[in-house]
Parts: structure tokens; C-alpha cells; sequence
């Protein structure tokens, strides 16, 4: 996991280099202080922004790690309770607490989501370095062929696997990609007949 640790995608720079919508996003999480709010939390952004196969509809993911569930819930009512549609709800995940923060402002809609390990041992986060890989890889007619499913309101993991054509769970069928080689993704987006990008 050590390599994920200086990802692009855990620096706010990235959104600022880049699409309209990520540029936006960068500007929001400043003016609101959202990532300043949560330092003590290790706030990562997740989701389909960062991906750039976000819709019209998709909310900003932020995970973070808590020690002690009720100081996050402190923090997110001290500073965002304020907010449009705040809410505050607690679920069990894959055996985990997972704390469950929402709220919106004027331009994006929030959900923060907090468990007890590391943002970048969380399945969010693998789901996304996997997504990316293939994003990466496969030319442009893929990201496009994902976010028209996106459109018709298929959640992002089903969308891959049905691109893909990947059978089962399609939460736990991306955990399992995220051991397998860049070799083996591009076979797979080759036996799709996807044209792949060079190394």
C-alpha cells in the first residue's frame, strides 16, 4: 500500500490543473475550508470527479479515518451542520462503523465517510485506483462508454463490470482486479475490443 501514499489524487493540486468540473471543486473545498475542517481525519477525495466520468448528479466523496467515531461527529457538526442538508448517520460496512456525513453547497453535494483505517485501505479507494487503471489504459471510448451508463443512473462499479463484462459482486469483483497486472487489464480491454494506450 506504501505506494499509494504520494498518489496525485490525495493532492489538491490535481484539481486545480484540471477539468472545468475539478477546477470548481478546488475552488468549493477551499472556500468552505472543507479539507482544513477535516485535517485530523486524513480527508481523501474519492469518487467520480477525481476519475473525470462524473454526471450532472455525482456528490464530492471524501474518506477519512477516525480513532474515536464521536470526535468526527463533533467536527462535522461544529463546522458543516450549518450547511444545506446536513445530516449525520452511522451504518456498519463490510463488519466496519462507517460514519456517514452529508450536506451540499450552492455548486456541489458532500459525503463525507469515515471508518477506522487508513482512506487509502478503504474499498472506495482501491474501487477508484482500479477504475483508474482502466481509464488510464483503454482509450477515450471507454470513459465515454462509462459515463453514458453513468447517465442512465448505473453506480460506477456495475457500470465498469458491465462494460467490462465482468460477472458477480461487482464491489468485491474490482477489490480482486486491484492485485492483477497492467498486462492483465489490457488484455482484458483487448478481449473487449477496447484499443489500449502504450506504456
Amino acid at each position: 500500500m506504501q505506494a499509494l501514499l504520494s498518489h496525485p489524487f490525495q493532492q489538491i493540486e490535481f484539481l486545480q490543473s484540471g477539468t472545468v468540473k475539478q477546477q470548481a471543486l478546488a475552488k468549493d473545498l477551499e472556500d468552505w475550508k472543507i479539507l482544513k475542517s477535516l485535517y485530523g481525519f486524513k480527508p481523501t477525495l474519492a469518487g467520480t470527479i477525481p476519475l473525470n466520468i462524473d454526471t450532472d448528479s455525482s456528490d464530492v466523496d471524501i474518506l477519512v479515518k477516525f480513532n474515536i467515531p464521536a470526535h468526527l461527529q463533533k467536527i462535522c457538526y461544529a463546522k458543516f451542520r450549518n450547511l444545506p442538508n446536513y445530516s449525520f448517520s452511522e451504518k456498519t460496512i463490510a463488519l466496519r462503523v462507517t460514519l456517514i456525513c452529508r450536506f451540499e453547497t450552492k455548486n456541489f453535494c458532500y459525503e463525507i465517510f469515515g471508518q477506522s483505517v487508513e482512506p487509502t485501505e478503504q474499498y472506495a479507494w482501491i474501487h477508484m485506483m482500479v477504475e483508474n487503471r482502466f481509464l488510464r489504459i483503454a482509450d477515450p471510448t471507454f470513459r465515454e462508454e462509462i459515463r453514458n451508463l453513468k447517465k442512465l443512473g448505473i453506480k460506477t462499479e456495475p457500470a465498469f463490470c458491465k462494460v467490462l463484462d465482468l460477472k458477480g459482486d461487482p464491489y468485491k469483483t474490482l477489490l480482486q482486479w486491484n492485485q492483477k497486472t497492467d498486462e492483465q487489464f489490457r488484455e482484458l480491454l483487448l478481449q473487449r475490443g477496447y484499443q489500449t494506450i502504450p506504456n
